[in-house]
Parts: C-alpha cells; structure tokens; sequence
C-alpha cells in the first residue's frame, strides 16, 4: 500500500504546494489575510477610501452653493470649530488626494480642534511649520537611498510625517485667519511657501529614489519575467545545485603566463557584459526617472491651475440667477464629477503616496516601470478633457453675461 502526503500534491512541473494553494481563490485569499494581518489593514484601509469615495459622490450631488460670508460668521458669533470631513464642500476639498481627504486633514485638524494647539503654541506660524516640513525632506533623502530596506521604510515615515505637516500648516493658517473654507489663497506669502516647499519635497524623494538605484541597480524588466517563466523549466533539467547560474570554468594552465592573463581579460570581459545584461544602466536608470518627475510634474502643474480655474467658475460669487443655477447644474453634471475623481488620483500628491507605499514593500522600480505607459495616457487624456470642459463652461458664463 502505497501512502500519498495530501500537503505535497503537485499539479505539474515545479515545487510542491501547500494543500490550501490547490482551494478555491476565495480560499487561498482568506488564508493569507489570515496569516498577514498587514493585508488585512490594508485591504480594510482601501474599503474605507472606496466607502468614503462613494459617500462624497452624493454629498457633491446634493452641495448647494458656498456661504461666501461665513468668515463673517464665525469672527461675529465665534463659532466652535468641529470635524466634518464633508463639511464645506469646496473645490480644491473635492479635488484633493484621497488620503489627504479622510485621513490627514482630519487628522490635523483634531490637533487643532480637540488639543488647542493655536492657543498654547500661538508663536508656531504656518510658514515655521513649512520650514521644518523642508528639512524633513532634506533628511528623507538620505535614508530612502540606503541600501537596507528598513532603513528605507524609516525614510518612508518621515516622509509620511512631512507630508502630515504639510496638511497641519494649512489648518493652522486658516484657524489663525478665523476662516475654515479649504481653498487656496493665491498671491500671498504663504501660499509660495507652501507650493516651494510641496517641490523641494517632491524632488527630495526622487532624488532618494535615483541615489538609490544607482547604488542598487534593478534587474532588466525583460530578464526578470523571462527568469521567473523559465523557473520550474529549469528545476526539472537538473535535480541539485543552482540552476538558476551559470558556471564558466576555465582551465588555466599554471605555466603559461600569457595564457593566464589572457584568461583572466577574457572572462573580466564576460563578466561585464554579463553584468551589464543583467543590471539596467544609470542612462537607463536616469532616463526613467527624468521621465517619471516629468509626469509629476505635468500633474502638479494642471492639478493646480485647474483646481484654480474650477474656483473661479464653479465657487465664484455670481449675482444673476441664471448663473447661479448654471454653476450648481454644471458642479452635479456626472461628467463634472469625474473630473474631479480622476484628478483626485492623479495628482502629485497621490502619486507621491504611491511611491512611498512602493518604496516601503520594496517595489519602486517595479511601480515605476510598470505604472508608465497607463498613467501617462490616463494623464494626458485627463488634461485633454479637463481643458475641453473648462473652455465650455467658460463660453457657457460668456453667453449668459452677453444676455
């Protein structure tokens, strides 16, 4: 009688799985969210942002126009402050990343709110706060391009803490202004503080991310999946050793100098274009990066100028009536609302959420190289349609102030 382990079952070439990998997905999905609780939060965490998500859609749906004297109010009737993540639903509040949306804003302006911070550190400005949130991208750089990867998910924080403070320096600006609208304020002192230092913090992370790289070059993309299809093929040619290498054994004779160093050129040569086959090159490596700070960049720029210009058309203060209804048909248009999501996932400050989740599991080349070609046309079709919208809703105020 013959005696089978169900746990080593093999359903064809490579190495033997466990029993729960031949289940259902469902199975096999339940049980690594049992075993790593990090998928767990994460998972929940991307279910909280879908749930907040679809929460907004409706409150945008059902936003009346902005109370253009509320600063008025608060400075007369010296209204408490309380959180409301849907509270004063502006522009830019619409547009802005996610994260930053229902967990960071929130976040400072509890700090603000429950802890007081204005009244017992009434010294600490908004720009100081800015300051110390540059320095803090200084100093990110120098662990996000270190070798070890704890080291590198440190940088991470500290990046995560920086981009907190660049939450927490708006919330204290407005609570000093006594005006809790989330908009922009163009032309003053504090709005060039706050968009130099969202550069400098953007460029210290691919500045990390390049340094990195040039000490660690990635694998090319094309050799990695051509050694990853080509794995089990391998294990079942030979059954020992490292079939994954392959071993050059050159048979010197010991008495022929010449021979020997010819050798020894010879395979110092090998080995270099071995390496350079393996590796990406730092043209390549530059290249790619110029490439993806160029689309972040393109992002920041349109994000902002069309957070503007949404500003003025749509969170204007107007005085016919025809233009009032214009704006509240044109803000709960469906085509409206998603280009408003999109930009929502698509501005610097998401992606550089994205980098920095990539740069934590150890996956930016990867998340760079991969994310190219998509985000690269969903950018360009998103400003494409961003542009064609406002010039409409630009003619469509025109008509209506011709009338």
């Amino acid at each position: 009688m013959m005696v089978v382990d169900v746990r080593k079952l093999n359903n064809g070439i490579g190495p033997a799985r466990p029993v729960y990998q031949h289940g259902h997905f469902c199975v096999r999905a339940f049980h690594r969210l049992i075993s790593y609780p990090s998928y767990t939060l994460f998972l929940l965490f991307i279910i909280y942002l879908l749930i907040m998500d679809i929460i907004l859609y409706f409150k945008i749906r059902s936003r009346k126009l902005l109370d253009f004297n509320l600063s008025d109010t608060i400075l007369n009737q010296k209204i408490i402050h309380t959180i409301d993540i849907f509270d004063l639903l502006s522009i830019k509040k619409i547009m802005i990343e996610p994260i930053i949306h229902y967990v960071r804003s929130p976040l400072a302006e509890s700090l603000e709110t429950k802890l007081h911070f204005t009244y017992y550190f009434p010294f600490i400005s908004a720009n100081v706060i800015s300051y110390f949130h540059c320095f803090l991208s200084l100093i990110s750089i120098k662990f996000i391009s270190n070798e070890s990867l704890f080291r590198r998910q440190i940088g991470v924080i500290i990046f995560q803490f920086r981009t907190f403070l660049d939450c927490f320096d708006g919330v204290i600006y407005r609570a000093h202004t006594n005006d809790k609208r989330f908009k922009s304020y163009y032309g003053n002192f504090g709005y060039y503080v706050d968009a130099i230092s969202d550069i400098i913090g953007g460029t210290c992370l691919i500045i990390g991310c390049l340094l990195y790289f040039f000490k660690q070059r990635s694998f090319h993309t094309k050799l990695s999946i051509r050694t990853h299809s080509n794995k089990y093929s391998n294990s079942s040619v030979s059954n020992e050793g490292n079939n994954e290498t392959d071993l050059i054994i050159l048979n010197i004779d010991d008495d022929d100098i010449e021979a020997q160093t010819y050798s020894h050129i010879h395979s110092s040569s090998k080995t270099t274009n071995m390496s350079s086959n393996l590796f990406e090159t730092k043209q390549t490596i530059f290249i790619t990066l110029v490439l993806f700070s160029l689309r972040y960049s393109l992002s920041a720029i349109f994000w902002n100028r069309n957070v503007h210009a949404y500003e003025d058309l749509l969170d204007s203060q107007v005085d016919l009536s025809q233009q009032k209804s214009l704006q509240l048909s044109i803000l709960h248009s469906p085509l409206t609302i998603l280009i408003f999501y999109l930009w929502r996932y698509l501005c610097a400050l998401s992606i550089q959420d994205y980098l920095s989740f990539a740069i934590f599991i150890d996956r930016t080349w990867e998340f760079i190289q991969k994310t190219s070609t998509i985000y690269w046309c969903t950018l360009l079709l998103t400003i494409f349609l961003t542009e064609l919208h406002i010039n409409q809703i630009r003619s469509l105020f025109t008509v209506l102030a011709t009338k």
